[in-house]
């Protein structure tokens, strides 16, 4: 009876790999022709090894999947559809483009890979950001232009009143106390930018023809 593969994901395809390379266990593969019962390309078992790779310009379009078994190398668009099963000691995958599939099987795994296998979550936006985070968002985005530009004012006179420090830290010979200085300072006046074009009503005003060009 044929394994019924549960739906996956690039990404957790992408963290399946790594659980197998994290525990050293080896893989194979087979590649198969869509309506051809054998496969056109067969790997033995290998240490495997995945990475994604972003194209230039952002966006899925062109990304891929890139997965080495020993020194051969496969790689996968992301126009795929994936399947996974887990069982309670080994990790199979299907990568299935629109005329092939690939099937990786690892060779046996160890309980605490099964485990770590499993315990993966598919992440949000929201995912990243702590409450205090996400409230600070929702705070910036209802901010209108003139609280932005004091803003941006404040953090860059505070940016010059550090280089003016850093100056006088290099008359008197303190470079290290100097070079904390300039960093403070850059770091205000990147803060200033960061936080001024968070916000929408800002970049209105500031960029109006990037404006147009997001309608």
């Amino acid at each position: 009876m044929a394994t019924k593969m549960q739906e996956s994901s690039v990404g957790e395809a992408l963290h399946l790999f790594e659980v197998l390379e994290k525990y050293n266990v080896g893989c194979s593969v087979e590649l198969k022709r869509d309506g051809q019962g054998d496969p056109f390309v067969t790997v033995a078992s290998q240490p495997v090894k995945a990475e994604y790779f972003e194209s230039i310009g952002g966006g899925d379009n062109g990304d891929l999947l890139v997965v080495c078994l020993g020194e051969s190398e496969f790689a996968f668009e992301l126009n795929l559809s994936i399947g996974k099963d887990i069982t309670e000691s080994q990790i199979s995958l299907c990568l299935a483009g629109t005329n092939y599939a690939a099937w990786f099987n690892s060779d046996g795994v160890p309980a605490e890979g099964i485990k770590e296998a499993l315990n993966y979550k598919e992440h949000s936006d929201n995912d990243r950001f702590d409450a205090h985070e996400v409230a600070l968002i929702e705070f910036i985005r209802g901010l209108e232009f003139e609280d932005l530009l004091d803003a941006f004012e404040a953090l860059k006179e505070s940016s010059s009143a550090a280089i003016k420090m850093s100056s006088e830290k290099v008359k008197s010979n303190e470079i290290a106390i100097a070079q904390g200085w300039q960093e403070r300072s850059f770091k205000l006046i990147q803060l200033a930018e960061l936080l001024a074009d968070s916000n929408a009503d800002y970049r209105s005003h500031i960029y109006p023809e990037d404006t147009n060009d997001e309608q």
